[in-house]
């Protein structure tokens, strides 16, 4: 089986994913990506071409008409790959509804296409218009789309429903993250038989030899009281609110740190934060670090991740080195991931009070941090993992073939 993926960048997290889908599960697996910055990946995010075993094609993105982007030549690059399968997410997407020939091209070559996406912040069909127009969603500068109630606009949003409608049911199969999506998908005819809930993950299984390598030379000491975020600092991720929480249970719990890893838009605004807080001393930013094994010694230290907001894989990392989770919205993911009381908790979603009270209870019941630490590690080697996620990919990969190779 060959797979064609059309991405905006090389995130290194994902090329692990795609590495241990090609050498383990017998993939073939080509990359389109910008030959230039790519405009789709989020700010921060850290890119890496180290330890790539999967072909990586480098093309130039243009601005269609409809004002997204996508690649060039890649009608070429098919015809020369011949792949079973294209993969395709936001705002590739787009090009088989208002390109219709790329569709029927699709069809001829035998190829087969996938739609990937998580899907957050994607409404239902009956929905979709009063979501746009009321400012629906937010982006990761941590704002509302505008609020609109005017004929242009509610135009707009017919077509953005509409478009998404027409392409949904193009595909051959859905690779989604969320249980929400077969209802998502279904409120715009998709049947269920093509949506495959895959869930989340890193490679699992190189985390764990990084546990283990550390573990080898002697686990670091933990610190109950000592809080860890890792992300890209962009303000959706809320490390603000984070960073005031820290500052009040200081106040209660002496022994109170946060450790900040990451870097992006907003580290220097978040240091001065720090600052003006009287905080730097137990405040610590270390940047970003993508070295696991150096990553996985500062979570063993830590008591307690929390994603203060949107995010994803940094809670399976955590949970991979056998800590509770505090989050409360990030993307979804965490759904299946974190299970009040038994592995986390969740606090209200922007809520200082909140955030404070959940992080207070944990750190009266130091007990309760480290079952709910076991139990994280449980769930990632029992529940969601690489190879859960994988063959989950795999199925649906299958379904696409067989799907087109019928129609």
């Amino acid at each position: 089986m060959k797979l064609m993926s059309l991405a905006g960048g090389l995130p290194h997290y994902y090329n692990l994913v795609l590495n241990k889908l090609q050498h383990e599960f017998g993939v073939e697996v080509v990359v389109v990506v910008p030959s230039g910055n790519g405009a789709t990946l989020g700010a921060g995010v850290f890119e890496s071409k180290s330890g790539i075993e999967f072909k990586v094609i480098y093309a130039e993105e243009y601005t269609t008409y409809y004002g997204k982007k996508f690649f060039k030549g890649l009608k070429d690059l098919i015809l020369q790959e011949k792949p079973d399968v294209l993969m395709v997410n936001w705002p590739y997407q787009l090009a088989f509804v208002f390109y219709p020939s790329w569709y029927r091209f699709l069809r001829q070559q035998n190829v087969a296409l996938i739609s990937k996406e998580i899907p957050f912040q994607v409404p239902q069909y009956q929905e979709a218009i009063d979501y746009y127009l009321r400012g629906g969603g937010i982006t990761e500068n941590n704002q509302q789309h505008q609020k609109s109630t005017s004929l242009l606009a509610y135009l707009k949003y017919w077509l953005v429903r509409e478009s998404r409608k027409r392409f949904v049911n193009l595909v051959d199969a859905h690779i989604n993250y969320l249980d929400e999506a077969k209802q998502i998908h279904a409120s715009y005819g998709v049947s269920e038989e093509k949506v495959f809930v895959t869930a989340n993950s890193p490679d699992t299984d190189y985390i764990a030899q990084q546990y283990a390598a550390i573990e080898k030379v002697g686990l670091p000491e933990t610190h109950p009281h000592r809080l860890l975020h890792v992300g890209r600092l962009v303000k959706w991720k809320q490390v603000d609110l984070l960073i005031q929480a820290t500052v009040q249970l200081k106040a209660q719990f002496p022994l109170t740190e946060l450790h900040i890893v990451g870097d992006g838009p907003e580290l220097d605004t978040l240091k001065e934060l720090a600052e003006s807080l009287n905080a730097n001393e137990y405040i610590h930013f270390w940047g970003g670090i993508y070295d696991m094994q150096e990553l996985g010694k500062i979570t063993l230290a830590s008591g307690i991740y929390v994603l203060a907001g949107m995010g994803g894989l940094s809670i399976n990392e955590a949970m991979c080195f056998g800590k509770p989770v505090v989050c409360s919205v990030a993307d979804g993911t965490e759904k299946r991931l974190v299970k009040e009381g038994l592995n986390g908790r969740y606090f209200e979603s922007g809520s200082l009070k909140s955030l404070v009270d959940v992080v207070s209870d944990l750190f009266q019941h130091p007990e309760k941090i480290k079952q709910m630490g076991l139990a994280s590690k449980k769930i990632i080697e029992q529940e969601i993992n690489i190879h859960t996620v994988l063959n989950n990919y795999m199925e649906a990969f299958k379904f696409a073939i067989n799907h087109q190779n019928k129609q």
